[in-house]
């Protein structure tokens, strides 16, 4: 089985890499391998946190800055912290199929905001919390999952004011940004008052690196730390020991380039296997959007390439409710090694769209 569905992009040389900083971080730290971190991380560790995700003139303040247990864990204590059991939140109305899972299982209830090529349109969020009440906004604004889309700052700027308006907080999942090489500030820099901004190492560096740097308004400090504590305990003092080697080497400025060069490579393999499809994605992106007729459902398409040998993701997953009605395809492009596999993969694909159009 090929699998075009998962993302997560491991380079060579990444496992001696690794391999080498824990090898260096159990020597300087061999008790605080085994030991129970701080709730939320040493004071070292998110010192180094917010030093990475500080940047041109934004600050953030080390106190802004709790580790958490990957992106996941980031999300759901933020969730949990802003006490929106019961609620709803403003979200794409294509949005990431694990939050949906995630704010299922608290009862928040998504409401889709249209967008344009520039993400939510301020507009539709502005009418959406007028209209319902709506406590936060879920946005994945540098490298969207799936579309690929990256939000431009002017646009993140009226965001921000809806924002202030209607008392709106703003969740800002990250998981995609590294693969912008130039990402305009996040909403953690321009509404530090009341955002909450996850940076996760899942795709950055690998899935097995349970770590995310969580910032977030000072004020929920404690709500977060708590919930870290009864959720997770904290995440592992060793992950954080590493992290804190590859940011000051500068070894993850570094691996992030290289995985940017490799995402732009096979974008361009990809669009010239998928030519004359409905395709768009971020040309550094692991991922990419077909978009498929109305007359042929996308989870009959994924069903029909799983049968082929192929697995792909259904616009099914990501809809934020039934009333969207966008039908297409999610392609994985960070998680097949191989690139003749790689290829073979997005050939399957294009014969079982051209097949369904022959037939139509």
């Amino acid at each position: 089985m090929i699998d075009l569905q998962l993302n997560y992009p491991i380079l060579s040389g990444q496992q001696e890499l690794f391999a080498g900083l824990l090898r260096e971080a159990i020597a300087a730290e061999p008790r605080q391998a085994l030991e129970l971190p701080p709730y939320g991380g040493h004071d070292e560790h998110r010192r180094t946190a917010a030093d990475w995700l500080s940047r041109d003139g934004h600050v953030v303040a080390k106190e802004r800055v709790l580790l958490c247990m990957g992106g996941h864990h980031a999300v759901f204590v933020s969730l949990l912290a802003l006490g929106l059991r019961g609620h709803g939140i403003a979200v794409d109305p294509l949005t990431y199929g694990n939050f949906k899972t995630q704010a299922a299982s608290l009862g928040i209830e998504l409401r889709p905001c249209a967008g344009d090529e520039q993400g939510m349109k301020p507009s539709a969020l502005a009418h959406a919390v007028e209209a319902h009440g709506l406590k936060a906004v879920y946005l994945m604004p540098t490298v969207h999952n799936p579309m690929g889309t990256v939000m431009p700052e002017t646009r993140r700027q009226e965001i921000c004011e809806v924002a202030r308006k209607h008392d709106l907080l703003i969740l800002d999942d990250d998981a995609y940004g590294f693969l912008e090489a130039n990402p305009p500030p996040s909403f953690a820099m321009l509404a530090p008052d009341r955002s909450f901004s996850v940076w996760s190492f899942t795709k950055p560096f690998a899935p097995a690196m349970k770590l995310a740097f969580l910032s977030f308004p000072e004020p929920y400090a404690e709500q977060l730390t708590t919930m870290i504590h009864i959720t997770s305990s904290g995440a592992p003092a060793i992950f954080a020991e590493i992290a804190t080697r590859l940011i000051r080497s500068g070894a993850l400025t570094g691996l992030l380039a290289a995985k940017r060069d490799e995402a732009a490579r096979t974008q361009k393999v990809a669009r010239a296997i998928l030519e004359g499809l409905h395709v768009q994605g971020h040309p550094t992106s692991y991922h990419l959007w077909i978009d498929l007729p109305e007359n042929k459902p996308a989870k009959v398409v994924a069903d029909q390439l799983k049968a082929d040998g192929v697995l792909v993701s259904s616009s099914d997953v990501y809809r934020a409710t039934a009333s969207v009605k966008t039908n297409g395809l999610r392609i994985a492009l960070g998680n097949v090694r191989q690139l003749s596999t790689l290829q073979e993969g997005l050939q399957r694909v294009r014969d079982r769209i051209q097949a369904l159009a022959e037939a139509s």
